[in-house]
């Protein structure tokens, strides 16, 4: 095939994905995780631009303190409640073939809650001064004698910001119901081009409005993309048949009914978990300057891989595990729950200890690049620090995201909300209390030593040091596993037992490949240490490349000889993106993921 040949069948089938179904949960989990990367990696730029113009600057934790509201207000009432809500309900429908139903449905959610969000954002908006007092009154009851006390001026900035960017949630909300439309006729790669328009806006704020408004183009790059968000799934919603339609069906209709009884669950449970995040920004916000954006950004890069491969795997299991639990395949349920958990493991497992061992280089290669740049070794060294303990999420979050949907296909949302209120309580105590003892760690000591030294757990004093903010992932962490365990058990109980040649078997597997690799990472991430010069970028790129290869290498060796089940997914892997460029018919292994839906096209 010519290079002509070539890009023009690459056109081709692009053109044909946009609006094609994907009908397996792996091939659309790798259409989800393929789009997913990019708009991580656009992420992961937006990041190195943000480091580079601002470090670890105080003008940049007011921006993430002002954002942290707008997002609160977006995550209780999209991503958790009515977003996840909607899904199995009009998927229902689908399935049983009521189209009719199912638009007069959709369109009276989607008056519904427009005017919800429309009506916080303004409320938002209009009292943005008071919040912004309320988030400095708590931060400043909580900050470390030895930080600066907070200004009008900081509480006007941060009242300033957060208006404009209340704006974004109300577009993203609006949005994101086309994106559950989407998913349920499986239309996963434009809502996945919409995160890389979303970032792409942003990156637009940063290179062109900031020269011009400084920190408030940020918010506006954050508006931009939250409109390119909306205008690329528009159509794909018009193509499969959606006509805006201003009726509101009366709350008394059963499948509106239907749509508040799950979400209202939901809805309290998320706000809890809310709580830890509102809990996380005003304690980081208290602590060194520098270490709310510190925070925010190892976020980011400790969830590139939850992104990418747990909330994959999760969005293109919800359909089919939505239609198995409608049909009452409840043995098929089992087996497609432990199926993606599994894959989900084998790829999210070698990236986690990836991270783990890498922080550092990592950090420096991704915002510290460049002579140039504000993001110095201090900067880092923070960043990392907390990567360190966040990282110990990576495997946790990206089951969680799975076994939560799971829980929400057999219409179950109770369980897992009591869970979470729980367990995110948990993670408020923890995190409040293991900030003082991190406070306590000298600076210059080794980890281990301060992690089993008793009076780090006792006495506590008013001067934190840079290490208190490292308290924060640990916290999450310990919450994130006691979730996805009490889960996990539940779930089994709900379903009789899962298969211990399903589900246990190749999970312990896993576990052990990533083990073993952690292990040889670790001694040959050591070893180059000494041979390459650390302070050159050249340098950290070379023994960034040849630990991973060595790494990743143990970790299939290992994968090989236990004879994991999910091997075949490397396999999987080159023909689905060979199949992408060349137009092949996808031809998935055996399993039951290859058969996502049993409805027809409608």
């Amino acid at each position: 095939m010519t290079i002509r040949n070539l890009f023009s069948s690459i056109q081709k089938n692009s053109t044909s994905f946009f609006v094609k179904r994907q009908n397996t949960i792996v091939s659309a989990a790798f259409i989800i995780m393929a789009v997913t990367a990019i708009s991580k990696i656009l992420g992961l730029f937006k990041l190195t631009l943000l480091a580079n113009i601002f470090g670890l600057s105080r003008s940049l934790d007011i921006f993430y303190a002002a954002d942290s509201i707008p997002q609160i207000f977006f995550n209780i009432l999209v991503l958790g409640s009515f977003n996840t809500a909607l899904i199995p309900v009009i998927g229902e429908l689908v399935y049983k073939k009521k189209s009719k139903t199912m638009w007069k449905v959709f369109n009276s959610f989607l008056n519904i809650f427009a005017l919800v969000l429309l009506i916080v954002g303004i409320l938002g908006i209009i009292f943005a001064k008071e919040i912004a007092e309320l988030f400095v009154y708590f931060a400043f009851t909580y900050r470390s004698s030895a930080i600066p006390s907070f200004s009008n001026s900081d509480i006007s900035l941060i009242a300033s910001l957060m208006q404009i960017l209340f704006i974004s949630p109300i577009i993203l909300g609006v949005s994101f119901i086309f994106s559950s439309l989407l998913q349920v006729y499986k239309r996963f790669l434009v809502t996945q081009i919409a995160t890389v328009l979303y970032n792409l806006g942003f990156i637009i704020g940063i290179l062109f409005f900031t020269p011009f408004l400084g920190i408030y183009g940020l918010c506006w790059g954050i508006v931009l993309g939250s409109i390119f968000h909306l205008l690329v799934q528009f159509p794909v919603a018009k193509y499969l048949g959606f006509n805006y339609k201003s009726e509101i069906l009366k709350l008394k209709n059963k499948y509106v009914k239907e749509l508040f009884v799950l979400s209202f669950p939901r809805f309290i449970g998320i706000a809890f978990s809310q709580l830890a995040y509102f809990v996380e920004s005003f304690v980081a916000f208290a602590l060194v300057p520098g270490s709310l954006t510190a925070f925010n950004w190892a976020s980011s890069l400790y969830l590139f891989p939850v992104a990418v491969v747990g909330w994959s795997f999760a969005q293109a299991s919800f359909p089919t595990l939505a239609e198995e639990s409608s049909g009452n395949m409840i043995d098929t349920f089992k087996k497609t729950v432990s199926k993606t958990i599994n894959q989900t493991l084998f790829f999210v497992i070698p990236i986690f200890v990836m991270i783990l061992v890498l922080r550092l280089p990592i950090v420096r290669l991704i915002l510290g690049p460049g002579s140039n740049s504000k993001f110095g070794w201090n900067d880092t060294i923070l960043t990392s620090w907390i990567l360190l303990f966040l990282s110990l999420s990576i495997i946790g979050q990206s089951v969680l995201s799975i076994l939560i949907r799971a829980f929400y296909s057999l219409k179950d949302t109770k369980t897992p909300v009591i869970v979470e209120i729980v367990t995110f309580l948990l993670n408020v105590v923890l995190a409040l209390y293991f900030v003082r003892v991190f406070g306590n760690f000298p600076v210059v000591s080794s980890t281990i030593g301060n992690l089993f030294n008793i009076n780090n757990y006792i006495h506590f004093n008013s001067k934190f040091t840079w290490k208190a903010i490292g308290g924060l992932g640990f916290a999450s962490a310990i919450a994130v596993t006691l979730n996805v365990l009490v889960l996990v058990y539940l779930l089994s109980k709900k379903l009789k037992g899962f298969s211990f040649k399903d589900f246990y078997s190749p999970a312990i597997k896993k576990l052990f490949s990533g083990f073993f690799m952690s292990i040889i990472m670790y001694s040959v991430y050591k070893l180059l240490s000494t041979i390459f010069n650390t302070a050159k970028t050249v340098d950290i790129i070379f023994l960034f490349l040849i630990t991973v290869y060595i790494g990743l290498s143990a970790y299939i060796i290992s994968s090989f000889v236990l004879n994991d089940p999910d091997m075949d997914l490397l396999t999987r892997t080159v023909y689905t993106f060979r199949d992408f460029i060349y137009g092949k018919r996808f031809k998935g292994g055996s399993g039951v993921d290859d058969s996502i839906s049993n409805s027809p096209e409608i």
